[in-house]
């Protein structure tokens, strides 16, 4: 495998078995932002946050420090593999290359039903969110959600993003591109503004070693679980 980093792409694809047909559309930044905004990291940092800090205390800050070592090497397996086999259908190639095709199969089954379940899930409690969004007041932001609001606009989601998905690669790029940056600025700007405005403790609480010992055993189960649930 040592000579590929000397062979062009076309001829890495037909050492696999593979002719060069994919219109590669999608810039380096769009691709950043997809995998970006599809694992969402910084909902999930924001969501722990909040339960480590009123659990575990002012240690549960420093726990993504750990993790995201061990995410980085998770890329770098996943960044290998794709150097590896650069070719369209994901996980089934790739498991199919590294073990077998009975293999290949059952993994692509569960990674398609997880996705299903994923996107549907996504869209049922966000769809509180949107509903807020659209039809709440300044008096009167939160509107009150009812199964049948739920079922409507999950449904209208999970529809406009079917109708996107058919305008192609360059559609989701943009909208990729755009919501990336959308977030980054909003949680930075809204980061800033409560460091700098809100704050209600000194910078020293993070340094707080009074509640370290117990804290640091009950964190450590609290991301374990969450870890384990999430596969990552």
């Amino acid at each position: 495998m040592a000579n590929h980093h000397h062979r062009s792409d076309s001829e890495h694809l037909e050492s696999l078995g593979y002719e060069q047909k994919f219109e590669r559309s999608m810039s380096l930044w769009s691709n950043l932002a997809l995998g970006f905004l599809y694992l969402s990291p910084l909902a999930s940092v924001v969501a722990m946050f909040a339960q480590g800090l009123s659990t575990t205390g002012p240690p549960s800050m420093f726990w993504i420090i750990i993790i995201g070592c061990g995410q980085f090497l998770v890329a770098l397996v996943f960044g290998e593999i794709v150097a590896q086999y650069p070719i369209a259908g994901g996980l089934y190639q790739w498991a199919r290359r590294l073990w077998n095709r009975q293999y290949a199969w059952l993994l692509s089954w569960i990674y398609l039903s997880c996705l299903i379940v994923a996107i549907a899930t996504t869209a049922i409690f966000g769809s509180g969110f949107v509903a807020n969004l659209f039809v709440g007041t300044r008096e009167h932001p939160v509107v009150e959600i009812t199964p049948g609001i739920t079922a409507c606009v999950a449904g209208s989601m999970l529809l406009l993003g079917m109708i996107l998905n058919f305008t192609g690669t360059k559609t989701l790029s943009r909208i990729a591109g755009a919501g990336l940056v959308a977030e980054l600025i909003g949680v930075i700007a809204v980061g800033l503004y409560l460091l700098i405005f809100e704050r209600k403790h000194p910078f020293s609480t993070f340094l707080d070693t009074t509640r370290w010992a117990p804290a640091l055993a009950a964190t450590t189960r609290l991301r374990s679980s969450a870890l384990r649930s999430s596969a990552y």
